[in-house]
């Protein structure tokens, strides 16, 4: 609540946390509570890189982020068919400072791995796959998906560098993985700086 009350003042953050609550209402979600929740967190996350922007803060590394968020919406989504869409309002929040990692990796190994978490904060830690096979794929459909969206509007300037693709195997270890997704990040800082090099000789 501390990061969120202040923006509230600002208009332009007013009119996102009515886009993204109409997103969650009418993409019908199970339940009110699952809908209160999914819009808090989001706005939660908005006012957040907000308010480390506004501290010029240098690198800010968040697991279950932005498209995590947008996820978790499309995850038990009812309905596709909204007056919002998601990367408009992705977009909204400004992608010209960040860089979003996706790990690429078959079903099973996600789930194995999310399976080993000390945790039990993911619906899908929740839901084995025998018990609700549809809800593993949704969640496979929904990720394959918002990556494809981003992929294809990355060569658009706002949007250069911004996801960074990592193929994990199985028997690659938690420090190989990190180290594979530094230099993935590395690399599309360094092509983001290089297109706009070049975007600023054009004009």
């Amino acid at each position: 609540m501390g990061v969120v009350a202040p923006r509230l003042l600002d208009r332009e953050f007013r009119s996102l946390l009515a886009r993204i609550a109409r997103f969650v209402i009418e993409s019908r979600q199970v339940s009110r509570l699952d809908a209160i929740r999914l819009v808090w967190n989001l706005i939660s996350l908005v006012a957040f890189i907000q308010h480390e922007r506004a501290r010029r803060n240098s690198i800010i590394i968040m697991d279950q982020g932005l498209l995590q968020g947008f996820w978790s919406i499309l995850l038990k989504s009812r309905c596709r068919k909204t007056s919002e869409n998601w990367l408009d309002m992705l977009s909204a929040v400004g992608l010209h400072d960040m860089v979003f990692v996706h790990l690429r990796s078959e079903t099973g190994i996600a789930r194995d791995r999310l399976l080993t978490r000390g945790d039990r904060s993911s619906r899908l830690q929740r839901t084995s796959p025998d018990s609700d096979p549809d809800l593993w794929s949704a969640a496979d459909r929904a990720c394959r998906e918002m990556a494809a969206t981003l992929e294809r509007g990355m060569g658009t300037e706002d949007r250069m560098g911004v996801l960074a693709a990592i193929d994990i195997e199985r028997l690659a270890s938690p420090e190989d993985v990190a180290s594979r997704a530094l230099e993935a990040v590395r690399s599309a800082c360094l092509e983001r700086h290089r297109q706009s090099l070049s975007s600023g000789q054009r004009a």
